[in-house]
Parts: structure tokens; C-alpha cells; sequence
């Protein structure tokens, strides 16, 4: 259940939280109804900065807990075991031998965890936090000054290589000082006392980060269905847009990384420095590659207006700049890296004799690739499709600059709503979005339980 929150928006738990703690809202009402009154200024509100930090903290703390619970679990568990054989308490335990020994995974966590709160913009953007997501969309939309939006981008994106680079030195440094690595599947309790206080902790955690948020998002949404069952018809073809840009939009994307993984694994070392540049996208917020993207691909629709006039055809407008194929050019920049790491993993676990022995007995790289590394690492590439397809349905800045004329994601649609203060409405395709989020999320489970990977 701690995973799941990874499949709710965090603009959506912003709405929720927004909801409760405003004035007017669940938690006045309840106290009101205690006779309470004098107690409600010392509600919190999420509209300030803390408020921003507290909503996409519970969102956002997956990706650390899901690294390092496979860090924990698994880095150096025998010395873990080892020292507490010898005596050594739980703290002392955390503290001075498994905190240090997950470090690196907990940096790698953190730092995408940096990355999507800097890219950010449904959050802060309905907290009314003014972030540089934020300046960028009031600079383009709100002033019509590209030039101000670009040199935005350009700070944050500076700001995403600073901290990516950051990255690459603490993860050198800390490099070899994992002793040991163990994929037993024997769990063995070191500390024999009950999980009492850790599952009170984690219970609270659970209900704050999903069931709240999932409460909220059920019962706006009954509310108006209820009362009103053709609303939902407002939503299908969002719902049918939603999912075929994420299909598309992984499958693109899955072929791609599979591509450069097969590409890598035969050339080596050449390809390394263009390939980590290429991954650099994801270190990039949505809004930063939106302009990007927009920009070269208007330049070249206008060098294809100014070819056609020379062939006598003119009144043309935008040709790639008004389809949605810009879009899943967007998201092939933006979350290659994501299909891109699987792949790359499990590749690293295919010994090379096996390419050698293929490429002796006289197999092509077609044969190889198609007939040997695919039966064996299908899981992977599921894995690597369903990670970007999650990733693309909560995609919201560059669906909301790139989207063609009169093409809603449920993604936008919640936005819309939500800057218009109808939250209930909002609420619906927020809930859309988690139900489509969770399957993928059930399938990865599955396979990693059935093929250990």
C-alpha cells in the first residue's frame, strides 16, 4: 500500500488537502460540530510553501522508499546480520552500518525526487507558490514573452544538471562501499520482539499519503455522479485520449530504450557519453522540454511553409506543431530514461558468452536480438512500458503547452477544473487517472514476484 501513492497525482492530493484544510472546509465544519470553534486557527493550511513541501513529500516519497527497500533488503544484508549477532542495538544498527551501506540508493531516490519536485507545476501552481514552473507557464501564456519563459527554462534546467551532477559525484564517491550483495529469499528476522510501534507508524503513514487522499477523491466524485450519472460522459473521450497517448507514447518509448540498450551492449563504450546526455531528459521538468521542443519544431515548420510557398502552395499552417505527434516526441526526451534503466539492468544481467556463442554459430544482430535477448528479457521491457505509461498519464506541463487544439487528457481536464475552484469535478478524472495507474502498478508487482526480477 506504500506504493500505491505513486500512482495518485500530486495535484490531485493537493486538491484534497486543499479542500480539508481551507477555510469552510471538512476540518472547520468537524470542529463546528464539536463546538470547537476556538480551536480552528491553529488548523494548518496547505496554501504556503510548507504546504507545497508537506503534498509532495507524500507523493513523492516512493521512489526513496521502493530503492531503498531494495537497498536495505538486500545490500550487505550478512553483515547487517552479522553485526546483529554481535550485540549491536537497533539504532546503532541503522545509524552507523545500514544507513551508510544504502546511502547511494537513498542519493539516487532523493535526486528523482528533486527532479520532479523542481518540475513540478500542478501543485505549486494551485498552492499559488511562485516557483520558476510556474514563471515560465505566466511568461508564455499569461504574457505572450517566449524569450523570458526560455531563460527561465535555461535556470532550471542548470538547476537540474547541478543537482544531477551532484548525483554522479556522491554515487563515485560512495562507489565499492556496498561489501556484499544477497538475493536470498530466506527472511530472517534479526530483532525478535513484536512490529507493534512500526506498524502503528506506517499504519498513520499509509492513511495520510492513500486512504485520506483516496477517500477525498471517491466521495467528490460519487457526490456529482451520483446527483448528475451524464457527467461521467465528459470524461470518455479524455479517458480514450489519456490512454492512447501513454500507449503510444510507451511503446515509442519502450522500442527506443530496447534499441539503445541492444545498440550499447554491442558497441560499448563509444556510445556511453552520448547515451548518459540522452538521459539527461529526465533530470529536465516537462515545462523546460515543452519549450525546448516547440521552439525547434516551429522553426522547422516554418523552413516547410517557406519550401511549399516556393512550390507555388501556400495558406498552409503548422504541420508538426499542430499534431499530436510533437507530443510523444515530448515524452520520448522526457521519460526515455525511465524505460531506458530496466532495460539496462537487465541486460547487465545477460552474460556476453551468450551474444559470442550466438555470433560464432553464425547469428546476425537481427537473430540475436529478436530471437535470444527478447525471449529472455520480455519481463523487463514490460516493466519499462508500464513504468512510462504511468508516468505519461500524470504527465501535465508539456500535455498542457504541446496538446493540438481541442485535445483534453484527463490530466488537463483536472487541471481546468481545478484553476476554476471546481474540485468535485476535478476530482473525477484525478480518480480516473489513479484506477488506470494501479493496473500497471498490479502487473509490475506480479512480475517481479513470479520473475524475481
Amino acid at each position: 500500500m506504500l506504493i500505491i501513492p505513486i500512482a495518485i497525482p500530486p495535484y490531485a492530493v493537493a486538491y484534497c488537502y486543499a479542500d480539508l484544510t481551507d477555510k469552510g472546509g471538512i476540518l472547520f465544519i468537524f470542529l463546528e460540530f464539536l463546538n470547537l470553534e476556538q480551536f480552528q486557527y491553529l488548523l494548518p493550511s496547505v496554501r504556503s510553501i510548507l504546504g507545497a513541501i508537506f503534498v509532495l513529500s507524500i507523493t513523492l516519497f516512493p521512489y526513496v522508499y521502493l530503492i531503498a527497500k531494495f537497498s536495505f533488503a538486500n545490500n550487505s544484508r550478512k553483515i547487517i546480520e552479522a553485526a546483529a549477532n554481535l550485540g549491536v542495538n537497533r539504532v546503532r544498527l541503522f545509524f552507523k552500518c545500514a544507513l551508510p551501506l544504502g546511502k547511494p540508493a537513498i542519493i539516487a531516490g532523493l535526486v528523482l525526487v528533486m527532479m520532479e519536485a523542481m518540475s513540478d507545476f500542478g501543485v505549486v501552481h494551485y498552492l499559488g507558490i511562485d516557483s520558476l514552473s510556474v514563471g515560465i507557464y505566466k511568461a508564455w501564456f499569461g504574457l505572450g514573452d517566449f524569450n523570458s519563459a526560455a531563460r527561465l527554462a535555461t535556470i532550471l534546467f542548470i538547476l537540474a544538471f547541478i543537482v544531477l551532477s551532484t548525483e554522479s559525484l556522491l554515487k563515485n564517491k560512495n562507489e565499492g562501499k556496498a561489501f556484499s550483495f544477497d538475493l536470498s529469499e530466506q527472511d530472517i528476522k534479526i530483532f525478535s520482539e513484536k512490529h507493534t510501534l512500526p506498524f502503528i507508524i506506517i499504519l498513520c503513514f499509509t492513511v495520510i499519503t492513500l486512504l485520506i487522499p483516496l477517500a477525498w477523491l471517491i466521495y467528490s466524485s460519487l457526490s456529482l455522479i451520483i446527483s448528475d450519472i451524464n457527467v461521467i460522459e465528459h470524461f470518455y473521450k479524455a479517458s480514450f485520449n489519456s490512454i492512447m497517448l501513454a500507449f503510444l507514447g510507451g511503446l515509442l518509448i519502450t522500442i527506443v530504450a530496447a534499441v539503445i540498450c541492444f545498440t550499447q551492449r554491442l558497441f560499448g563504450g563509444p556510445l556511453n557519453f552520448l547515451i548518459n546526455f540522452a538521459k539527461i531528459g529526465y533530470a529536465s521538468p516537462g515545462i523546460v522540454i515543452a519549450i525546448g521542443v516547440i521552439t525547434t519544431v516551429i522553426y522547422l515548420d516554418k523552413k516547410i511553409i517557406q519550401l511549399l510557398k516556393v512550390i507555388n502552395i501556400e495558406n498552409v499552417g503548422l504541420i508538426i506543431s499542430s499534431s499530436f505527434f510533437i507530443l510523444l516526441f515530448a515524452y520520448l526526451i522526457r521519460f526515455l530514461a525511465v524505460a531506458f534503466n530496466p532495460i539496462e539492468a537487465a541486460y547487465q544481467k545477460v552474460n556476453k558468452k551468450i551474444d559470442f556463442a550466438a555470433i560464432n554459430l553464425g547469428a546476425k544482430s537481427s537473430i540475436l536480438f529478436f530471437k535470444i535477448h527478447i525471449p529472455m528479457l520480455y519481463s523487463s521491457f514490460i516493466i519499462a512500458f508500464l513504468f512510462v505509461f504511468i508516468d505519461i498519464l500524470k504527465e501535465l506541463p508539456a500535455t498542457l503547452i504541446l496538446r493540438p487544439f481541442n485535445f483534453n487528457t484527463l490530466s488537463i481536464l483536472t487541471f481546468e477544473y481545478a484553476s476554476s475552484e471546481q474540485l468535485k469535478m476535478a476530482a473525477i478524472p484525478s480518480l480516473f487517472i489513479m484506477f488506470f495507474a494501479i493496473f500497471p502498478l498490479v502487473l509490475i508487482h506480479f512480475i517481479f514476484k513470479v520473475k524475481k526480477i
